[in-house]
């Protein structure tokens, strides 16, 4: 995110000191009043986590006992409005009284069951967090809290946990590379190579050997020997991104190289020994995949040693604009860049940013580009004023709209949020689940440009 010549937004020391702390939710508690584990509380912790969640599968926060409630049965999100209790399609459904629920809002000493166990919210638990003096750790920008705190975890991980496999989480767009990236830089490894591998790219016939090698012969196309990802980044650091997207066969072969230590080519029977820290990321919501049988539990938890959650742009306070300062100095070059007028500064914060910060790096370039003075207005910025109304209707009105129009205003947002977060068309219909020419019908039935 930026070269040589730029300079941190204010002084950075290497290690960082404290100069402040701020309060945050540290802790949730919740006992079990009936069922199979009668009796027993959990206290879960959210250092690490924005979402707790709750069922018989092992990788769950909460693990329980009772066979009517699902492997994945239901998750508590912690947002900045309060605790939401969601029901994760599970088969027995969650109950507050007599009544179904999708979601709902949690309060102090609310009861809600699932299968035949009731809980009750006891309640949550502020911790104290203190922040380092830095708004910059490597390549990552920021001044507000969750930044400043997610530096100071980055920073215990890089100088005193590089042996440490670590499972990077959060939306689309918010850095998840870029957090890979300063723990390898910032590590004992730094001098070795750095070595990415975007899971969603790997053609599933090729993938076996783009990862672990393969000799020649070994498949046709197989004009020579070739090294793999892994031997590649021999002492150094490779970055699964979008770990989730590996087919379970490579899965299982993936977790014996992380056991062993080594790696097989295809075509050949000996191993190959490889020291490489494995660094991993998703935006999707593991835990689910492992209670529905599409990624391995035993996997998850050797690619988990340490969790660490990218913030969304809109939970970071006033970054949006320390960003967009930033772009537009970056698109200058040696020239003078382009201020941000009171409008644009406040239609910057206003906005929810699906994409994230990919989203806001394209309006800010785009903008410059298309900005005739040196000022950049609210109008340059092209925030789609629609499009955050149709986002009011979803979020506030969509179930009190007909049902034909309803459907429509969801679809609009979804797609419109969908093309947001993901660079192509192709990657937006993976994280879709659809076929590219679904996709483009889609878009071209609801008359959205993308």
């Amino acid at each position: 995110m930026s070269n040589s010549r730029e300079k941190p937004l204010e002084p950075t020391a290497a290690v960082p000191h404290f100069s402040r702390s701020y309060q945050r939710l540290g802790r949730v508690n919740l006992r079990v009043l009936d069922g199979p584990d009668r009796g027993k509380e959990f206290h879960v912790d959210l250092s690490d986590r924005r979402l707790i969640t709750a069922g018989r599968d092992a990788v769950n926060d909460i693990v329980l006992t009772d066979t009517h409630v699902s492997g994945n049965h239901f998750q508590i999100a912690v947002t900045p409005r309060g605790l939401l209790l969601r029901d994760l399609d599970s088969t027995n459904g969650v109950h507050v009284g007599d009544v179904r629920v999708r979601e709902v809002w949690l309060t102090a000493q609310t009861v809600f069951r699932a299968g035949q166990s009731t809980f009750r919210l006891l309640g949550t638990d502020d911790v104290q967090v203190a922040l380092p003096a830095i708004d910059r750790f490597d390549e990552l920008y920021g001044r507000s809290a969750a930044m400043r705190e997610l530096f100071s975890t980055l920073e215990r991980l890089a100088t005193r946990g590089d042996r440490l496999r670590v499972l990077i989480g959060g939306e689309t767009g918010t850095g998840k590379e870029l957090v890979a990236r300063a723990l390898h830089n910032r590590s004992s490894r730094q001098a070795g190579p750095f070595v990415v591998q975007d899971c969603t790219s790997i053609p599933r016939e090729l993938a076996e050997g783009l990862l672990f090698g393969h000799c020649k012969g070994a498949f046709t196309g197989a004009v020579g020997d070739r090294p793999g990802s892994f031997e590649e980044a021999d002492g150094g650091t490779i970055f699964l991104d979008e770990i989730g997207e590996l087919p379970l066969d490579l899965q299982a072969k993936l977790l014996r190289v992380i056991q062993e230590g080594e790696v097989v080519r295809v075509g050949e029977r000996n191993p190959r020994k490889v020291d490489v820290r494995v660094l991993c990321a998703t935006h999707r919501d593991l835990r689910a995949m492992v209670a529905e049988g599409r990624f391995r539990q035993d996997l998850f938890f050797r690619i988990a040693d340490v969790r660490v959650e990218v913030p969304g742009l809109r939970e970071r306070e006033d970054d949006a604009v320390l960003l967009a300062e930033l772009f537009l100095r970056r698109c200058a070059g040696a020239g003078e860049p382009r201020r941000l007028s009171p409008s644009a500064r406040a239609a910057l914060q206003a906005h929810a940013w699906p994409g994230n910060v990919r989203e806001l790096k394209s309006v800010i370039e785009r903008a410059h580009v298309m900005a005739d003075g040196p000022e950049i207005t609210a109008d340059d910025l092209s925030l789609a004023p629609e499009v955050s109304a149709r986002r009011a209707v979803a979020h506030d009105g969509l179930l009190l709209l007909p049902h034909d129009r309803a459907v429509d205003e969801f679809e609009r947002l979804y797609f419109t949020s969908l093309l947001a977060q993901h660079p192509t068309k192709a990657k937006a219909a993976r994280a879709a689940e659809m076929s590219g020419e679904g996709l483009r019908q889609a878009l071209k039935r609801l008359q959205i440009r993308g």
